[in-house]
């Protein structure tokens, strides 16, 4: 497979949707098949991103996916203006940044204390970057509509 800064915009399209099949094929929400047809794959794109992450499908065995992978993701990672796309190498440090997104937005609602969320969250690093977890700017940041959730999941590529 190619280096992610070499793919075009219409294959990072399909890289993002093999993502998403990848993680539904993780979480058991499907048959391989049926996930192939939910986003819109097929069998040889899927082989082709993936590789070794999938595992199976040879002499009658189910296709599984890896625990862990080292696979390529643009991500909104937090910094000390806003959230700001990244690229993110494996599932590790995805899952990392989708705890501290939780745990983030917990505290705008009140829900968790700035000192337990400073105490998890101060000098840990993702992707080699340290997390922006001052809980005191970041409050500021939820008040001023800096900070919305909905913006984390909005499309992090160019537009279709």
């Amino acid at each position: 497979m190619k280096r992610y800064s070499s793919l075009t915009e219409r294959e990072k399209g399909t890289y993002r949707r093999v993502l998403n099949f990848f993680s539904d094929l993780r979480g058991g929400k499907g048959s391989y098949s049926a996930l192939l047809s939910k986003h819109h794959l097929d069998g040889r794109t899927v082989r082709k991103y993936l590789g070794r992450n999938l595992l199976g499908g040879t002499r009658g065995k189910p296709v599984r996916a890896t625990k862990t992978d080292r696979l390529v993701r643009e991500l909104m990672f937090p910094m000390s203006l806003g959230d700001t796309p990244a690229l993110v190498r494996g599932s590790s440090a995805a899952t990392k940044l989708s705890e501290f997104f939780h745990d983030r937005d917990q505290l705008l609602r009140g829900k968790l204390s700035a000192d337990d969320f400073e105490a998890k969250w101060r000098g840990v690093l993702v992707a080699g970057q340290e997390l922006f977890a001052d809980a005191r700017e970041i409050l500021r940041m939820g008040n001023a509509d800096l900070l919305k959730l909905e913006t984390l999941y909005a499309s992090t590529g160019g537009a279709r």
